[in-house]
């Protein structure tokens, strides 16, 4: 029986390949997408869970009253080894790290890579796999470097280099060499490699902290710059931490950090999630949520088609029942039709999978895991999609089409699906509102990306281009570095340059705490600190308001420079109260004097409003990261050809690792940008379905009134007049679907664009243009569907039984 089921199903799939190849298509679709989607978010799950005891490792993450004091993911230096030490009952094992960007030369050939130094207990908590060396015994000597493969064949060309040397920069100018005592397996991604693009897979001995002289990062409770990792002890539980994390803060830490700072111990194998206000898991929800739609969609179709196209089944169906079957039978039958239909769909949508997945990575901008990294039970999953997928498709269909009594299905009449037809036009309503309300969000995410990169920021950021210096953290080095800024100023082809430890990237060193001097430091204001030269403001084309900026003299190392914001949260309300007005920063002795104040720019993204930013002189504190540099007119490949001659003359022993400030910037908005692109896809796929749709719906409204039109022709209807009955049927569609979507899609906009504090405005534009092209669209699938029923001699309609 199961076999006459398949064959008959296989006959009738035959006989009518138009319907059945617009349902493939469109359930192909839904699953490629249901499948992209599932691989993509089934990768975001596992990340850091390949990591032995990744429920017992804690990462301890920081929640700053203003977030500019620190980074989420890292905090106070010593807090992880004194929870150690002060609670053995808690904590098995502490690793506790830096994260810094050094040059590695290896022969003649240097790099710019990021580098983790830290605790010897890596591999304690972590328990890498381990090529060659011993974890034991790793980072034991002081000079002892651990990496992974990828890096061993990038420098060295193999993997097992145990004992090759590496000549590591350090910040004082020294170039010492380091011994790799072990290599680690590549690792899948994850946080505590890549918590930061483009990630860290050098590791440390503890010696190093010294030699880069980050000595005071990992001993004073006011730096809240080291990631700290805890290993639980089998049974505890991470709520146990609160009172010894709350008293450890309370005991060491200054009342002003007491007070801003609370420490959560966050599982690993949930870190990735959650980190950046739960980014990675918004956009799992979002993209899984758009992978069911468009299925739904999709099968909302099927059932649509296939009811549309049952008139050619009645007969069927009537002699059937005449001849015994059952009504099991027939839904069986169907069922069976539905879940092959949906079985060459999948196999159609394994092949869109593999050509569609260079472009969806592109466009999450990582890999998707493979498919050999899947548990063995994933090879069910194919079989379960089917046959799910099938019986959500083919059961409306099947209870409709067998309901039908004998007598009037042996007459060709589908007796009830009037009274349904209200029910599957919902259906079709479903749909055009997905497809209104993803288009208008759309529309809309591409007005406020396109108002990121074309609003003045308050400076230029066109044809600045910046890289990262050797480092020589002295006051010698800052001479240095001036003479070597000179040099490049001397060119033809560099109109300005500049160095500092900041650019307006967005990504700040932190923030000082800044108060007027005749003030106690309780009024202090959270400043963003930008540390550079004299150059500064005229390479980035920052105007000045009031006074001046520095002038290249010793005397600038007393002097601070601030923004109209700054000067307004001091307490000023012109910019001219704050000429040479005292000031003081918390926690330095010396007092500053404002000697200039620049108009307002955005240092970071436009999610937050300006904010007050400090400008500190490099020889304050005498150290730098960047050179940045404005081009002047003339070819830009030409002038970085010039630029890197220049470089390799005077940083022989320098990577020249350029980027041009408007890439830095776009970089901010990189979830904006992807979710820029998955929002063009969805609508261009929701239109697709959704005209499948039309498509459905029109072709079961031509089956039930092919005589009435046969009728209105011989009365003299033309074929503008029959063409319009059916746009008209569908005219309250689109008016019913638009009166839901716009609202709809009015509170998703607004609710996302508040999350901006510079937004554009939402208008009326959005509605009108997608109403209007949903509606050209659907008249053209109409006419091209009814063209030929309009056509049709009226005796032919007539005749047909």
């Amino acid at each position: 029986m199961i076999k006459n089921y398949f064959l008959v199903a296989w006959r009738n799939i035959t006989k009518h390949r138009f319907f059945a190849m617009v349902n493939v298509c469109g359930l192909a679709i839904g699953i490629t997408f249901v499948l992209l989607i599932g691989v993509f978010a089934w990768g975001e799950w596992q990340v850091n869970r390949f990591i032995k005891s990744s429920d017992r490792i804690f990462l301890l993450k920081s929640k700053w009253a203003n977030p500019e004091t620190g980074v989420e993911f890292a905090t106070l230096g010593p807090l992880t080894k004194a929870l150690q030490d002060n609670y053995p009952t808690l904590i098995e094992k502490a690793y506790a790290h830096d994260a810094i960007t050094v040059v590695v030369t290896v022969g003649d050939k240097p790099y710019r890579e990021g580098v983790h130094p830290g605790d010897s207990t890596l591999f304690d908590v972590f328990n890498f796999p381990v090529l060659y060396g011993d974890p034991r015994t790793a980072l034991d000597k002081p000079n002892a470097v651990v990496l992974t493969e990828k890096k061993a064949n990038q420098f060295f060309g193999k993997s097992d280099v145990v004992g090759k040397l590496l000549k590591i920069q350090s910040f004082d100018g020294r170039n010492d060499n380091f011994e790799i005592t072990a290599v680690i397996k590549d690792l899948p991604f994850n946080t505590v490699t890549n918590y930061a693009k483009p990630g860290n897979e050098i590791f440390l001995a503890p010696a190093s902290v010294r030699y880069f002289g980050r000595t005071f990062g990992f001993n004073s409770w006011q730096s809240p710059n080291i990631v700290g990792y805890v290993l639980l002890k089998p049974g505890v539980k991470p709520e146990q931490l609160k009172g010894p994390l709350a008293t450890l803060i309370k005991t060491n830490a200054t009342p002003e950090i007491q007070k801003a700072l609370e420490v959560h111990p966050v599982a690993l194998k949930d870190c990735y999630l959650s980190m950046y206000k739960g980014l990675a898991g918004r956009m799992v929800a979002i993209f899984s949520l758009v992978a069911l739609f468009i299925l739904l969609m999709a099968i909302i179709n099927f059932v649509n088609i296939s009811v549309g196209n049952s008139l050619t089944r009645l007969k069927e169906i009537g002699v059937r029942k005449a001849m015994g079957s059952r009504k099991r039978q027939l839904i069986l039958q169907f069922i069976t039709e539905s879940v092959l239909v949906v079985t060459f769909s999948f196999i159609v949508s394994v092949a869109l999978f593999f050509v569609l997945q260079p472009m969806f990575v592109q466009l999450i901008g990582k890999p998707l895991p493979s498919l050999a990294s899947f548990p063995v039970w994933f090879a069910s999953l194919p079989v379960m999609i089917i046959l799910v997928t099938g019986l959500l498709a083919g059961l409306y269909p099947a209870f409709v089409l067998s309901a039908q009594p004998s007598v009037a299905a042996l007459k060709g009449k589908l007796k009830n699906v009037q009274e349904k037809l209200v029910f599957r036009r919902s259906l079709v309503i479903v749909q055009f509102v997905t497809a209104i309300v993803v288009f208008i969000v759309a529309i809309v995410i591409d007005k406020q990306v396109s108002f990121f990169f074309h609003t003045d920021l308050g400076y230029d950021k066109d044809h600045i281009v910046t890289v990262p210096v050797p480092r020589d953290w002295t006051a010698t080095g800052v001479k240095h570095m001036e003479r070597m800024r000179d040099e490049f100023r001397a060119m033809t082809e560099i109109k300005d340059a500049s160095f500092s430890y900041e650019i307006t990237d967005g990504w700040s060193s932190g923030a000082y705490m800044v108060y007027r001097a005749e003030n106690d430091s309780s009024t202090a204001v959270s400043m963003t600190s930008v540390i550079s030269d004299e150059r500064f403001p005229t390479t980035y084309n920052i105007k000045m308001k009031e006074g001046a900026f520095y002038n290249g003299a010793a005397a600038d190392s007393s002097k601070l420079v601030i923004t109209e914001a700054a000067a307004r949260s001091l307490g000023w309300k012109d910019p001219a109260e704050a000429m040479n007005k005292p000031v003081r920063i918390h926690n330095i002795n010396t007092v500053m004097y404002v000697s200039g104040v620049v108009k307002d720019f955005h240092f970071g993204t436009m999610k937050e409003a300006i904010a007050p930013v400090c400008f500190i002189d490099v020889r304050f504190n005498n150290i730098y990261r960047y050179l940045s540099f404005r081009l002047g007119s003339g070819n830009p490949s030409r002038q970085i050809a010039a630029l890197e001659r220049k470089w390799r003359e005077v940083f022989p022993d320098a990577p020249f690792d350029f980027k041009f400030l408007d890439d830095s910037i776009a970089q901010l908005y990189e979830t904006e940008t992807q979710m820029q692109k998955a929002a063009r896809v969805a609508t261009v796929v929701s239109l697709m379905i959704v005209l499948l749709g039309v498509l459905g719906i029109v072709t079961l409204s031509i089956a039930r009134r092919s005589k009435e039109m046969g009728i209105r022709k011989v009365l003299g209807a033309t074929s503008a007049n029959i063409i319009s009955l059916f746009v008209k049927e569908f005219s309250w569609i689109m008016v019913i679907s638009n009166v839901v979507a716009w609202p709809l899609a009015w509170y998703l906009c607004h609710r996302w664009l508040m999350d901006y504090a510079y937004r554009v405005d939402i208008g009326v534009e959005p509605f009108l243009m997608v109403g209007m092209l949903l509606l050209v669209l659907v008249f053209v699938v109409i006419t091209g569907m009814t063209r030929r029923l309009a056509a049709t001699n009226p005796v032919k309609s007539l005749s047909t039984e």
